[in-house]
């Protein structure tokens, strides 16, 4: 009985070690994937080369692109609705709408935590610190953000220039 029990106990603790293994193979070659999402309006696509974000508008029949930096082992993981995409990189937000056809990327504060959500119409994102709670929205007909500082109600300034059209 002793010698069953070992026995079985060596075969899972092996097949876990060569089932780990294998995932972590897995998630290595994932990583160098191309990746495509896509919607009802929308495909986004980072391609193999992890250089830039892509998206396709089936409203408008047009590729868009906009060029990222990432390290090597930095997970990209774009999310779509409907007619949006987004996808966080650091402390940066990029942001794609269909409708308006346009990427725009939203710079935060170093030291700041964020987090975003894609909906139908819009993409929220809420950044905090202790003395920063800001709140940006990206719009589905402007294809841009914008934001306000919920601690005293002024409207943020939003580069307009990382808002330009890149393709």
């Amino acid at each position: 009985m002793k010698t069953f029990i070992k026995t079985a106990l060596f075969t899972i603790l092996l097949t876990n070690s060569v089932n780990s293994i294998m995932a972590q193979q897995r998630a290595e070659s994932t990583a160098r994937q191309p990746i495509v999402i896509h919607s009802q309006q929308l495909i986004v696509v980072v391609p193999e080369s992890r250089d830039q974000l892509m998206a396709y508008s089936m409203t408008t029949n047009t590729w868009r692109r906009i060029p990222i930096s990432v390290k090597a082992d930095q997970k990209i993981l774009p999310t779509v609705s409907t007619t949006l995409a987004a996808c966080q990189l650091g402390q940066s937000i990029y942001a794609y709408s269909s409708v308006a056809d346009k990427w725009a990327v939203l710079k935060l504060p170093e030291e700041s935590h964020a987090r975003y959500e894609v909906g139908n119409d819009r993409v929220n994102a809420v950044t905090k610190t202790d003395s920063i709670n800001q709140f940006y929205i990206f719009g589905l007909n402007t294809g841009a953000w914008s934001g306000v500082d919920l601690n005293n109600g002024k409207i943020l300034e939003v580069n307009p220039q990382n808002q330009k059209q890149l393709d």
